[in-house]
């Protein structure tokens, strides 16, 4: 019995000399062409802006709506009027779908 706890413990201490010798620096070992990804890309409110502006004036079932925009860091607010549920769902849409936008506050009304 004592030879196998003795024969346990030695593998025990062979195994975990084993990882000890697997734990290495790899920051070391990384590849001297290697770069840092770029970060993520900012958007300006002028460009969110214009963005917003030309996807709710190109869409056909949006003409003759009175939408107004304001950017601000990101976060847009929309105001003005629309004539249903439909031109509000797609001022909406045309809004979150354009890179850069955080928050949009809809203050748009139906007429």
């Amino acid at each position: 019995m004592r030879i196998r706890y003795k024969l346990f413990t030695l593998v025990m201490l062979f195994m975990t000399a084993l990882m000890l010798i697997g734990c290495e620096n790899y920051a070391e070992r990384t590849h001297k062409s290697w770069v840092p990804p770029p970060s993520a890309p900012v958007y300006d409110d002028s460009t969110i802006f214009a963005r917003i502006a030309s996807a709710v004036q190109s869409d056909p079932v949006l003409q003759g709506t009175k939408i107004d925009i304001k950017v601000n860091d990101g976060n847009v607010v929309l105001s003005g009027t629309v004539k249903n549920d439909d031109q509000l769902t797609r001022v909406n849409m045309h809004t979150w779908i354009v890179d850069g936008v955080k928050k949009v506050d809809n203050q748009i009304v139906k007429n």
